[in-house]
């Protein structure tokens, strides 16, 4: 063969040989580009962990999307404007967030109610919304106030502290004759002729050792057999001494049946 014929037979063979290598390389770098746009498809829905204002990872549902919803707390807020006792009255359904909100409930500091001058404990009924940014806050939920949770302290929060923001917790039921002690009126019942189960409050404004200076409202006040017991019982009390004048508040558990 003439060598300027096996030259460009050679040259033949070369470049079928380069042009099978090249399709090769083309085709792996098409599957490698589709693939790592596969992947950036995918990740984009992928779980994205977002972070809770007090820190905690936001709950997934199973699809990946951030769990959304409303816990509203009620709180005892002691006079320093400490918050030493927390329940959850409205749960939003997913632990998590019922624990985050009495975290960030605990974490943050409030004015104390001022109440003629003196510093006063008071209960506190806060919705908080968890969603995305822009998410309208929830409405209070409508639940009468003889009938919400009812508070525990806080981890952190000692005794004398509860006690001197609680005042004291009394829990009272009806004689064997079905009549509220100490005052001798049948005990309340609702429309239907049960009895009825309350919470009255009674706010007392307190000195440095204890002792009552005077004492406040009473909620609710439409139940005159309630009311009647939780004064004769706040006349004998007296309280936790502590660093300043203030008005602490008396809760009496009053409650049909054992």
């Amino acid at each position: 063969m003439d060598r300027s014929v096996r030259t460009a037979a050679s040259a033949d063979a070369l470049l079928a040989c380069v042009t099978r290598r090249g399709r090769g390389i083309v085709r792996k770098t098409w599957m490698l580009l589709a693939l790592m746009t596969g992947l950036a498809g995918c990740a984009s829905q992928l779980p994205q962990h977002r972070i809770m204002l007090d820190g905690e990872p936001w709950p997934l549902d199973a699809n990946g999307h951030i769990v959304t919803g409303t816990t509203a707390v009620f709180t005892l807020i002691d006079y320093r404007g400490v918050v030493v006792e927390a329940c959850i009255e409205q749960s939003s359904g997913n632990d998590a967030l019922d624990k985050s909100a009495i975290r960030r409930m605990a974490a943050a500091s409030y004015h104390p109610e001022i109440k003629s001058g003196f510093p006063a404990s008071s209960y506190v009924l806060t919705p908080i919304t968890f969603g995305p940014t822009g998410t309208k806050s929830a409405p209070l939920p409508n639940i009468p106030e003889g009938e919400r949770c009812e508070t525990q302290p806080l981890p952190g929060i000692s005794a004398a502290e509860v006690a001197a923001a609680e005042g004291k917790r009394v829990t009272i039921f009806p004689t064997p004759a079905g009549v509220v002690p100490d005052v001798g009126q049948p005990w309340p019942t609702d429309m239907n002729g049960v009895p009825i189960n309350v919470d009255v409050y009674t706010t007392v404004l307190v000195d440095k050792t204890g002792h009552i200076i005077s004492v406040g409202s009473t909620k609710p006040n439409n139940y005159a057999a309630f009311n009647a017991m939780a004064s004769q019982a706040i006349a004998k009390m007296t309280f936790a001494s502590s660093d300043v004048e203030h008005w602490t508040v008396v809760g009496f558990h009053f409650r049909a049946n054992k």
